[in-house]
């Protein structure tokens, strides 16, 4: 259900429930305490989960991505996302999946560092690829459905090491639980995430998307969601400050 624009305070957290949110502990804590700063979350949070067409389900793997992954490792927000994806009708083979990609964040450790490499260790990009490396290459498209030239770099550097992560890459995908276009709003979950930022993958799997019949509304939505786990320092702060003012007797 859509809000309304011009809905009153009181039916902020209506809306919010009807568009399938949680009125958690913490977050009526905050809005009990500051709640035109909770109700402008609300409003916002709600938009989230209406906005684009996508589905209850799909959603869940989103946010089960955001917070999972190690950017962020919220596992109590982990743990209800999962829950909620069970009961929007998910599979466990559709949750592992979820899971492994989003265990993929690791790599971009050495994606992003090979920028700062190149600049001071500079690898010869013209050189022709040897047989080997060439066949390393198609495998990756063929695999993975894409090639970037962030790869060119490291295929140089060391092709054994290209080839372990093009084997762990492609491995979630293997099991063909999550369609395509899921999957790639999994990598763009977290890939946008506040704790991550990392905008050259964003970029590519928001292209994949759209190749995939993904629309604008709907990669906006994926972002849209993803923005809430800022939230959580008002969640945790509100309930450490609650905690500090109420110290345990004795």
């Amino acid at each position: 259900m859509k809000p309304q624009s011009g809905s009153k305070a009181g039916d902020v957290a209506s809306d919010y429930l009807s568009a399938g949110g949680d009125l958690s502990e913490d977050l009526g804590r905050v809005l009990r305490q500051s709640p035109a700063f909770g109700e402008a979350h609300l409003r916002m949070a709600t938009l989230a989960l209406v906005d684009g067409e996508l589905s209850r389900k799909t959603r869940e793997f989103i946010l089960l991505a955001a917070n999972l992954n190690a950017t962020h490792l919220n596992i109590e927000a982990a743990r209800e996302h999962l829950r909620r994806a069970k009961a929007a009708g998910a599979g466990d083979e559709e949750l592992i999946e979820v899971i492994q990609c989003a265990s993929l964040v690791g790599v971009h450790a050495v994606v992003v560092g090979l920028g700062p490499l190149q600049r001071l260790a500079p690898v010869d990009l013209s050189r022709e690829l040897t047989p080997s490396e060439e066949r390393l290459k198609r495998s990756f498209e063929e695999r993975r459905g894409y090639w970037s030239s962030q790869w060119d770099q490291l295929l140089r550097l060391g092709s054994d090491y290209f080839a372990a992560v093009l084997e762990f890459s492609a491995a979630p995908a293997a099991s063909g639980a999550l369609s395509a276009l899921d999957r790639e709003y999994v990598y763009m979950a977290f890939d946008c995430s506040p704790t991550h930022m990392f905008e050259p993958g964003l970029e590519l799997h928001m292209r994949n998307a759209l190749e995939l019949g993904a629309t604008p509304a709907d990669l906006l939505a994926v972002l849209k969601l993803v923005s809430g786990i800022g939230f959580e320092a008002a969640t945790a702060g509100y309930r450490l400050l609650a905690e500090v003012n109420s110290p345990p007797a004795g």
